[in-house]
């Protein structure tokens, strides 16, 4: 309780109670006291006062009518009757028409009646207080720019605010007097969704689309949340809504854009995969159509050597060399874009591969001459990798004969190839200390017939590291090199995944 007194009027026709009645509360209380029912109206049409407690049995207007009056002009006022016991017809009247908050029986006790009157007044504040919430709530409901709707949980719109009837296009009474239905569209379907987006007492961010005046829809975005009872128990819901047809429109042209545009892209990478797969079958087909005249062309540049030897003719000797030169590098480059075309259409099949074991097989299959080089492998059996064997095959043959290839003029040549776990993935290293190269071309290292070095120094098809390149895409792994001229280089070959030991149990 704050501290404004509670002022009391006090109504009896009897003066000895009312001076009792000063005496007893005139400290606690602001208190006024009137002899007569016509007497307290005219005192109240002047003052305000927070309790009003009257005698019922007075000359001219009883009690209870007295207090009926009070209510039905000053309804704030908490009211209060006196009566006797025998008086059970007047506390029926006054409560009936006088809305009393309570009854005291004669003679009163000051203690009791202390107590009814801070209840009363407790009442009064309260009322009060509602009444300036509501003002509030008002205020903000009518000035709202968000159309905002009242309605009971039965789909009865209860209220709706200025911004609601200018969305809907409809007057406040017309939108009360009829069906919800006519606003929301397919009513049934909305309310099965609010029942299953309600969380206690809201309902948040629930598509509903309207009708305008013209039938036309209306996307919005709803919230509502519980604000209390209707007089018939049913729950009261406030629903905030936010117009989104703008935002729905461009959701729809921004969907259909993009339907288009997939559309096109499956289209044109459907003309494309057709596209290459009849390249890949053009080149092969010429590749290996290629391959056995210029084997051809080989056998008979050799004959003509063989044959000028023997004639000594030194310029049909070199003419015919030229030519055998040529025709087997031809052959080395058709075997290679045939090996890139396979590669290139293969499904990857994974396994456990043992690094060191297939970079010995390499070792032993290869032509090249490898006295000049210490190689530093794993030992069989310790260093893993998933991924398909065949591949890793080529990998390594290609990286391992590039290694020997720019190692020939170092008398102390090294050549290794370590594995390593980083993380969740599986590193091969393949490193050597031959010509290297210069760090800033490494990206030209991995393109179809990209060289970084001169043909006749080193020789070559520019298309063993783009092999290499492509079957790491394909395992879904990467390569990189790092190189400095004159010390060597470094090719990373990064597998995802690693090894466990289950895996090489059911390798073995």
């Amino acid at each position: 309780m704050d501290n404004e007194r509670i002022k009391v009027l006090y109504v009896d026709d009897e003066e000895g109670n009312l001076t009792a009645f000063r005496a007893s509360f005139r400290r606690e209380f602001d208190v006024h006291t009137e002899t007569s029912g016509a007497a307290a109206i005219a005192f109240l049409e002047k003052n305000a006062v927070h309790v009003v407690i009257s005698d019922q049995r007075m000359p001219g207007m009883t009690g209870s009518a007295f207090l009926a009056a009070v209510r039905e002009r000053w309804p704030r006022t908490a009211r209060l009757l006196l009566t006797g016991f025998s008086d059970i017809e007047a506390v029926i009247d006054a409560v009936n028409f006088g809305g009393i908050h309570a009854y005291i029986t004669k003679p009163w006790d000051p203690t009791d009646l202390r107590l009814r009157i801070e209840q009363a007044y407790e009442v009064h504040s309260l009322r009060e207080e509602r009444e300036r919430m509501q003002q509030r709530y008002r205020q903000v409901f009518e000035a709202s720019g968000d159309p905002i709707a009242l309605l009971d949980s039965s789909g009865n719109l209860r209220d709706v605010n200025r911004a609601c009837e200018e969305l809907l296009g409809k007057p406040r009474h017309i939108l009360l007097s009829g069906p919800v239905s006519e606003c929301v569209h397919d009513l049934p379907a909305t309310v099965k969704r609010m029942r299953q987006h309600r969380r206690g007492g809201t309902i948040a961010n629930l598509d509903v689309e309207l009708r305008d005046a013209q039938g036309r829809p209306i996307a919005c975005l709803a919230t509502l949340t519980l604000v209390g009872r209707t007089e018939n128990g049913d729950g009261l819901f406030q629903a905030m809504v936010k117009d989104i047809t703008v935002q729905k429109r461009a959701e729809m042209n921004l969907k259909r854009s993009n339907d288009e545009l997939d559309r096109r892209v499956a289209e044109r990478t459907a003309q494309l995969q057709i596209a290459l797969e009849d390249l890949g079958a053009f080149s092969y087909s010429v590749a290996h159509d290629l391959r056995s005249p210029l084997k051809n062309i080989k056998a008979l540049s050799e004959h003509l050597v063989g044959m000028a030897a023997m004639r000594g003719d030194g310029e049909e000797r070199d003419l015919s060399q030229r030519i055998h030169k040529g025709s087997t590098r031809l052959i080395a480059l058709v075997d290679d874009l045939l090996r890139f075309a396979r590669t290139d259409s293969q499904e990857v099949s994974r396994t456990v591969v043992d690094i060191g074991g297939i970079a010995r097989t390499c070792i032993a299959n290869t032509a090249m001459e490898t006295g000049h080089v210490r190689f530093e492998l794993p030992e069989p059996g310790l260093a893993w990798v998933n991924a398909d064997g065949s591949m890793v095959q080529v990998v390594l043959t290609n990286l391992l004969a590039n290694a020997l290839k720019f190692t020939r003029l170092r008398n102390d040549a090294v050549i290794q190839v370590q594995v390593a776990i980083d993380g969740k993935d599986t590193v091969v290293l393949v490193k050597d200390n031959g010509v290297g190269f210069d760090n800033s071309k490494n990206e030209q290292l991995f393109g179809m017939f990209k060289r970084l070095h001169p043909t006749a120094q080193f020789e070559g098809t520019g298309i063993g590291l783009a092999l290499v390149h492509r079957i790491m895409q394909k395992h879904g792994g990467s390569i990189r090199a790092e190189g400095v001229p004159g010390e060597g280089a470094t090719f990373h070959l990064r597998f995802p995944g690693i090894v466990n030991d289950q895996a090489l149990k059911l390798a073995s």
